[in-house]
């Protein structure tokens, strides 16, 4: 009895775990606070109660001025498939990009962002457009958008993520842009990068394997 129990539960455990390694693992970069993260700047990045507080120092400076845009580098390079999932609340300003497989020292690789900095007196429901980037040699193309509406203090659902070589962009889990490059971009860190805004991030996760 005890060899036919062994005959059933060995092959019931490798498809237990064969279904575990399809789904993926989830990484929490809230989780340990800065200790993820390459250096941050107290000033612009917080961690405080279990979220993560941005804002730049100015709220309506040119695109090209320091003081308008803050980047938050990870420490961790994520390879293959992957999505990034973040769950913010935008208290001023609408934008926030994330660089996926992107080479600082080329300036090569995919950007992707909730949307252009806005007017400030903008209407706070005017609809957004998402968007991808690619960047060769610091050179910008916009390559696919997609609308979203972002609203002041409204807690919104974001996705970025790489399916072999398709990068695409979710809002609320509804796929709203994509963009296929042929081999993809090699593996670089997760960056984060404000612009004229203030936000709260409440949830940002990596998720790697075939599993969305």
């Amino acid at each position: 009895m005890k060899k036919l129990f062994k005959h059933i539960l060995a092959p019931l455990f490798l498809v237990i775990l064969a279904c575990s390694s399809a789904s993926g693992a989830t990484v929490d970069l809230l989780l340990d606070g800065a200790d993820s993260w390459l250096p941050v700047d107290s000033s612009r990045w917080r961690f405080t109660g279990g979220e993560l507080h941005g804002a730049t120092a100015k709220f309506d400076g040119d695109k090209t001025d320091p003081e308008a845009s803050t980047f938050l580098v990870s420490k961790a390079t994520y390879s293959g498939d992957y999505i990034v999932s973040i769950d913010l609340t935008f208290d001023q300003g609408r934008y926030l990009g994330v660089y996926l497989d992107f080479d600082q020292g080329s300036q090569t690789g995919i950007w992707m962002a909730s949307g252009h900095a806005l007017d400030e007196n903008a209407p706070a429901n005017e609809v957004e457009r998402a968007y991808i980037k690619t960047v060769e040699k610091g050179f910008w193309i916009v390559r696919a958008t997609g609308e979203l509406l972002v609203e002041k203090g409204r807690r919104i659902k974001l996705g970025f993520s790489r399916r072999g070589d398709t990068y695409s962009i979710w809002n609320d889990g509804k796929l709203i842009a994509v963009y296929r490059k042929e081999g993809g971009y090699s593996a670089g860190p997760l960056q984060l990068r404000l612009t004229n805004s203030a936000v709260r991030i409440h949830r940002l996760q990596v998720r790697t394997g075939k599993g969305k």
